[in-house]
């Protein structure tokens, strides 16, 4: 039996017909083609389609007769709500199963032993599928350590849209990047975006090399031959002892960065002495805590005033006698003026 067509499914000249017959009064095939200027095989064409989906019937004397739309169309809006929810059901029904499928799948690996390198090269060209396979295929957190906003495959739309996805599932991202990308112009909106889906970012003085890793499956590395103007290509490692190498090496990174300000007044205020005191530029400053360039020198000079110093120098001696940057005051000695 073919499945009952929906009222979607009516055309433009299928419709002017069925509003015409709702409108008049019954009457023959004959009298309806007349009124709208067609011939009768075109009206048959269409009043078969119309008799198909029971929104028309045939009554004694072959007059057309139209049922009333509220209960036609009422009966196949029922049987689409009723198709769509077992196709939602469907789809339920297939997702609760990837856990057990993937389960089945590790299972033929580890009986059928190690069918792929414990590492291997991939092309810039290739890493956005590399990236789909592994978070798709992974589990745990995605964390990232980024040396540059400059370059990398973060940019591109079918990875951005991949991560948005991840986030949205409820899957836990975390990035570390370097202070130096406080001098990009376009950091805030880079960043802003990010923070907004659910993404959590550290700042560290400088990062080692570029790597995300996802979850339990594996490690993409870039190739710091690789001109920074260009896209990298990547090395995958899979050996589970570099893997978990990485893993420690992220979490001591994590540990060391700082995250991102609050957003509040004494946040910005402790902010803006950590990068002065890090030999951070106003301009850099003022984009890195959200502020105009004039604001920030306001809060300078105000935290100055406050301070009871004259200069910058004096100011960064006397917040970190004071102990006002925590773990920062311990550094004090580092910092570059």
């Amino acid at each position: 039996m073919n499945p009952q067509r929906s009222a979607l499914d009516l055309d433009d000249e299928a419709q002017v017909l069925y509003r015409h017959l709702l409108r008049r009064a019954p009457a023959t095939i004959e009298e309806h083609a007349a009124e709208l200027g067609w011939t009768r095989t075109k009206a048959a064409r269409r009043l078969a389609e119309l008799e198909a989906m029971r929104l028309i019937h045939l009554a004694e004397g072959a007059i057309i007769q139209p049922e009333d739309p509220r209960m036609a169309l009422g009966r196949l809006l029922d049987s689409e709500e009723a198709a769509l929810t077992t196709r939602r059901q469907q789809l339920i029904d297939v997702r609760h199963s990837l856990e057990t499928y993937e389960s089945d799948f590790r299972r033929g690996q580890l009986l059928s032993g190690p069918r792929v390198p414990p590492w291997e090269r991939v092309p810039a060209s290739e890493v956005p599928a590399a990236i789909e396979r592994l978070a798709r295929s992974s589990q745990g957190p995605v964390c990232q350590v980024a040396s540059t906003l400059g370059r990398g495959p973060g940019h591109l739309k079918a990875v951005k849209e991949l991560r948005a996805e991840i986030l949205a599932s409820g899957r836990v991202q975390q990035s570390v990047f370097p202070l130096s990308v406080l001098e990009d112009a376009h950091w805030r909106e880079f960043a802003e975006a990010r923070s907004a889906a659910g993404e959590q970012q550290r700042y560290l003085e400088d990062v080692p090399l570029d790597f995300i890793i996802f979850g339990d499956q594996g490690v993409l590395v870039a190739d710091e031959e690789e001109p920074h103007f260009q896209a990298p290509d990547m090395l995958l490692v899979r050996s589970e002892n570099v893997r978990s190498m990485f893993v420690a090496l992220f979490a001591e990174l994590w540990r060391r960065a700082d995250p991102v300000h609050d957003g509040s007044a004494a946040a910005a205020d402790v902010r803006v002495l950590e990068l002065l005191g890090l030999g951070f530029k106003d301009e850099a400053i003022a984009r890195h805590v959200g502020l105009g360039l004039r604001t920030v020198r306001r809060r300078i000079a105000s935290l100055m005033e406050e301070h009871g110093v004259d200069t910058r120098f004096q100011l960064g001696v006397a917040v970190c006698r004071r102990g006002l940057l925590d773990e920062e005051g311990a550094r004090c000695g580092e910092a570059r003026h």
